[in-house]
């Protein structure tokens, strides 16, 4: 009975990773610099096959929770957001081995039995645990220090409906309204959200990736708690800030911390090393940090 268990739930991960990489392939227009690399960080490559890899064990987890199974559109997403983990990973690495800062496996082992460490984070991956004592030892290897970077304000508005199938008629309707144009009138299933402002500075967590990254005009679909929020973007600036790497250190939420002091803390290196994603991926926004859809980034 066992042996079944595991023989089905390889082929399961099997097929997930397959499809991983199916939606590479149907979402994708070019060719990258190696057909088997992801991403490369400097001199540093991630293979496609580590991302389809992570790609379908989240994906997995997520249909064993019972929700539907994913989308290529979702699972295209997936591959984004695995993507950019690698590349921030990897920049992590040499950006810690040029400061001299050292995380040993044995601190490591230490962060995941203990459950009140301050690396404890919402999966229990050990790289994303190494990671944030990276994070905490550049952090902390820059207290007393402001720490440089471009902010990025988002203005937004759109509507809060209930279900998938009318949220994507939503964006088809938005898409249609010419930017700088008032909302358009909308059934009474569906509820106007009232404009307002996003930034790196308030909101640095995944689920605002491709709000962050869209253009004036574009549109996002979230999912809420509530329902499906569709997205509109009204407006996009950036800007040069400071913030203290102390304040950062005192964020309690640590999703938060992690987006926030990688942006603050990798931005500028990520540039001087260079980060080259492959186009099947996506493209790279360097003001983010993320990987994003071709057609968001500007």
């Amino acid at each position: 009975m066992c042996e079944g268990v595991l023989v089905r739930t390889s082929r399961q991960r099997l097929l997930l990773s397959t499809l991983a990489a199916a939606a590479v392939l149907l979402t994708g227009t070019a060719c990258a610099t190696s057909a088997t690399d992801a991403a490369i960080v400097g001199d540093v490559s991630i293979a496609e096959q580590t991302i389809f890899d992570r790609t379908s064990q989240v994906s997995g987890q997520i249909e064993q929770q019972g929700q539907q199974s994913l989308t290529v559109e979702q699972l295209a997403y997936l591959n984004r957001a695995q993507t950019t983990e690698a590349i921030r990973s990897a920049l992590l690495a040499q950006a810690a081995q040029d400061r001299g800062v050292v995380v040993t496996d044995a601190q490591v082992n230490a962060a995941m039995v203990n459950p009140t460490s301050a690396a404890t984070g919402s999966r229990p991956d050990p790289q994303v645990y190494r990671d944030q004592l990276l994070l905490e030892g550049l952090l902390s290897a820059s207290t007393g220090q402001d720490l440089s970077f471009t902010d990025r304000q988002v203005t937004i508005d759109g509507f809060l409906v209930s279900t998938q199938a009318d949220a994507t008629a939503m964006k088809d309707l938005l898409q249609s309204v010419p930017v700088g144009e008032a909302l358009p009138a909308a059934g009474s299933s569906a509820t106007p959200l009232p404009e307002r402002t996003v930034d790196l500075l308030t909101e640095p967590a995944s689920a605002w990736t491709d709000v962050l990254a869209a253009r004036p005009g574009g549109t996002v679909i979230l999912t809420g708690s509530n329902g499906y929020y569709v997205v509109r973007v009204v407006d996009r600036s950036e800007a040069p800030t400071t913030v203290a790497a102390a304040k950062i250190l005192a964020t309690q939420d640590l999703d938060s911390l992690r987006a926030f002091a990688s942006v603050a803390l990798l931005q500028q290196y990520a540039a001087q090393v260079g980060v080259t994603v492959n186009p099947r991926m996506g493209v790279w926004d360097p003001v983010s940090l993320q990987v994003v859809p071709a057609d968001s980034s500007s």
